[in-house]
């Protein structure tokens, strides 16, 4: 399979990811040294609603005013996933669907395997090279005369 889907589908975990090392970079004390027993001890995925609430608080404010509470609650139990968890997820799904269309020979991974039995590395013989710009075994050889 080729690597570009499965990097696209990987772009929003690496997002979430580099979210997460930001904000962890920036509540780490600067006269603290890096170790294991900080990165334990600080570093933590961001949810959905934090990231959200975070990043623009208005827009948050906007939308629960605009739903019902019974409405809200569902979609508050959404927003304590994490982002990183959720982003490896979909690109876990994505890529087994990737997978399961290849081997089935349906969408856009239907020619890889073709395209990879056509391309030969081997060197061609003699007989096979010598005729390959000429129009064939038949046509004979062209002698030029000098003048």
């Amino acid at each position: 399979m080729r690597a570009l889907p499965v990097f696209l589908v990987l772009i929003p975990a690496i997002i979430a990811l580099g979210n997460d090392i930001y904000l962890f970079t920036e509540v780490r004390l600067e006269d603290q040294i890096f170790s294991i027993d900080l990165l334990m001890e600080k570093f933590r995925f961001s949810a959905l609603g934090f990231i959200w609430t975070h990043y623009d608080i208005d827009s948050f404010k906007a939308a629960v005013n605009s739903m019902p509470p019974e409405d809200w609650a569902k979609v508050d139990k959404l927003l304590t996933f994490k982002a990183f968890h959720l982003a490896i997820g979909f690109a876990v799904v994505m890529i087994v669907l990737f997978y399961i269309l290849k081997m089935f020979g349906v969408g856009p991974f239907v020619g890889d395997e073709q395209a990879n039995k056509s391309i030969s590395f081997s060197r061609q013989s003699k007989s096979g090279s010598k005729d390959s710009f000429r129009a064939g075994s038949k046509s004979k050889k062209v002698k030029y005369k000098r003048k």
